[in-house]
């Protein structure tokens, strides 16, 4: 393993951790549940590949932020059954206050939209995404954003 795949590793456990600050939750629920695969590659080299719950693509690190959320955009509308962010170390985000970038490598993340919607609705029917802002909802979220945001009124 190489030493980016091993802080990766330790960003997915510190993500997978509850919180109190999140009401219990963690940053990202399912994250330590998941099958991971980690791989590191060229920006305009990203392919998904079935089996795997998410795919993390580290790519080159200097990258400024548009030109990656570039790549992202041009990946999420050449594979339509997946859904694909960005995870920026020069960028900090952050849920209920709790950090949620890995701080170090500029990422591609990549999910099945199918398991993503699934997970996404399963949460919204929680208290979960009552701990995000609003626009961290809506550029995470994307097209789910108007279902999870009426659910999330009903909890």
């Amino acid at each position: 393993m190489s030493e980016k795949e091993a802080y990766i590793h330790k960003w997915i456990q510190e993500v997978s951790k509850s919180r109190p600050e999140l009401g219990g939750f963690a940053v990202c629920p399912y994250a330590s549940s998941s099958k991971t695969l980690i791989v590191e590659t060229s920006i305009d080299d990203i392919v998904p590949e079935s089996g795997h719950d998410v795919i993390i693509f580290i790519v080159e690190d200097f990258w400024k932020s548009s030109h990656v959320q570039k790549w992202v955009n041009f990946y999420n509308e050449k594979f339509s059954y997946y859904k694909f962010f960005s995870d920026l170390s020069s960028r900090d985000t952050f849920i209920g206050g709790v950090r949620t970038n890995n701080e170090k490598y500029n990422l591609i993340l990549c999910q099945s939209k199918r398991k993503l919607n699934s997970i996404r609705k399963k949460l919204a029917e929680t208290e979960y995404y009552t701990y995000w802002t609003e626009d961290y909802l809506k550029e995470i979220l994307g097209d789910e954003y108007e279902y999870i945001e009426k659910t999330t009124e009903e909890v």
